[in-house]
């Protein structure tokens, strides 16, 4: 993979106007690679001339085509192996939901194209192509297998797209979104992969939520109207829980009330609700905003007894929510926040009126959420095999936070074992690069609240102290 990284540095087919010329780098002239490349090259373009430059040359000539192309952009008649570049990109997304990868990451500089998948929640390098075959994938994912307006392919300014429906039954997957923005030296592409499960919807016991906290949010979607507000950071597995809580909405209702839910796009199939996806031109945020708002407020008109928008994003998207609490609906959404605690002062920082939000029959629930590692039980390393090799702090550190009477002590600390075994080490076919050493997958440690009035008056007067030393308990 190396050597040919290196073959295309030494070559490069410049094409302008009328002309194509074939320019090597002198000093590599009479490597066979080389060689080798440059009869590949004039067999696809035989009126090529051949010129022999400097290795500055060639590098200046390649940067002025990069950004000649980044300008002008790329038609889909300008691709060459479409078909096979769609098979190549099938792979990949076969081989993520295999791995049961959240993201593909493509990082495209000069002579390498890297591709990352995000297994368990860290980036795992599954394969390694050349700058011109990174491109080539880029672009024809843009123009052949997306849903998008734009006509052309541009890696010199930000484009989205979602990729359409018949590629993505193809590898059984419910959805797809891809991104991708230009950087110092070249492109960096994100997918966003969304398994189709059918309509098999995790639990809450599946997730990983605790029972006191199960019995608890069973409680809350009982509630006849509320804001349900879950927080937590990107990738923490939010709109997985959303969905759970919709099919567990659902299933108590018994099909004898509508759940409508407005998402950007949806991610996963919930059977019995109606779900609709944000229609706009993404790359337009006022455009957003407005689809956004357009979106609620229409979902209201549409008679639903509860409504799940897919996030609060904005103050008018926050005053609608709360609008559709106040007039007797269920609303199940998301924030970005650390803490469930800070959910209000969220809100409150973003121009919502304390006092609307200080109301424990509107705001019924606050859930903070975050996905952790489960260790693999076949190799996990004991607290008795693994202190000796962690430093003083470490181990004080441990034995102070991690020694509750009744629930938890050192002794029952395991760790990641650094080399894996059989039972969770994946072997990449493509590369045959080994992951999830020592890891099995990820679980939900959550933080659920169900507010009341002297909750919400500790909050205004002790800010985030309530839990901590007035004997809140969450």
């Amino acid at each position: 993979m190396k050597e040919s990284i290196q073959v295309n540095d030494a070559v490069l087919l410049l094409c302008e106007e009328q002309q194509a010329t074939v320019l090597i780098d002198n000093n590599r002239r009479g490597d066979p690679q080389v060689q080798t490349r440059v009869m590949q090259l004039l067999e696809a373009t035989p009126e090529a001339e051949i010129r022999f430059v400097n290795l500055s040359e060639l590098q200046a000539n390649r940067q002025k085509q990069n950004q000649r192309t980044n300008e002008q952009g790329v038609y889909l008649s300008d691709l060459t192996d479409v078909s096979e570049r769609q098979k190549q990109v099938l792979t990949c997304f076969e081989l993520a939901k295999k791995l049961n990868a959240s993201d593909i990451h493509l990082t495209i500089s000069p002579g390498l194209t890297r591709i990352e998948m995000r297994i368990h929640g860290e980036l795992e390098v599954v394969n390694e192509l050349s700058e011109e075959e990174g491109m080539a994938l880029a672009s024809t994912i843009i123009l052949s297998m997306c849903d998008v307006t734009e006509t052309q392919f541009f890696p010199g300014r930000q484009q989205d797209g979602r990729i359409k429906a018949d590629f993505l039954r193809r590898v059984h997957l419910y959805g797809a979104r891809y991104s991708h923005t230009p950087t110092a030296d070249g492109l960096y592409v994100v997918m966003r992969v969304i398994a189709d499960d059918g309509d098999k919807v995790p639990t809450l016991t599946q997730l990983g939520f605790l029972p006191q906290q199960i019995k608890l949010v069973s409680r809350i979607l009982r509630l006849p109207e509320g804001l349900i507000v879950l927080s937590g950071p990107t990738g923490s597995g939010k709109s997985t829980t959303l969905r759970t809580f919709c099919r567990q909405y659902l299933d108590r209702t018994g099909g004898k009330k509508r759940l409508l839910t407005v998402e950007d796009p949806p991610e996963g199939r919930i059977a019995g609700a109606i779900q609709t996806p944000i229609v706009c031109d993404k790359s337009d945020e006022e455009a957003v905003r407005l689809a956004w708002h357009r979106a609620l407020t229409s979902a209201l008109r549409l008679d639903p007894d509860a409504v799940m928008p897919g996030e609060m994003r904005d103050l008018t998207s926050m005053l609608t929510a709360i609008y559709a609490a106040q007039t007797g609906h269920n609303v199940m959404t998301t924030l970005h926040t650390n803490s469930a605690v800070g959910i209000p002062e969220r809100m409150i920082t973003m121009g919502v009126n304390a006092g609307l939000i200080a109301d424990a029959q509107l705001l019924i629930a606050l859930i903070s959420q975050r996905l952790v590692q489960t260790l693999c039980p076949h190799c996990r390393v004991p607290w008795a095999q693994k202190q000796a090799v962690l430093d003083e702090e470490q181990r004080a550190y441990l034995m102070r936070y991690c020694h509750v009477s009744g629930a938890c002590c050192v002794e029952n600390l395991y760790f990641r074992h650094p080399e894996g075994c059989e039972h969770c080490c994946q072997t990449i076919t493509l590369s045959g690069r080994v992951v999830s050493r020592g890891v099995t997958g990820r679980s939900v440690v959550a933080e659920v609240i169900r507010p009341d009035a002297r909750f919400f008056t500790l909050l205004m007067t002790e800010a985030k102290r309530p839990r901590d030393n007035t004997g809140y308990r969450t």
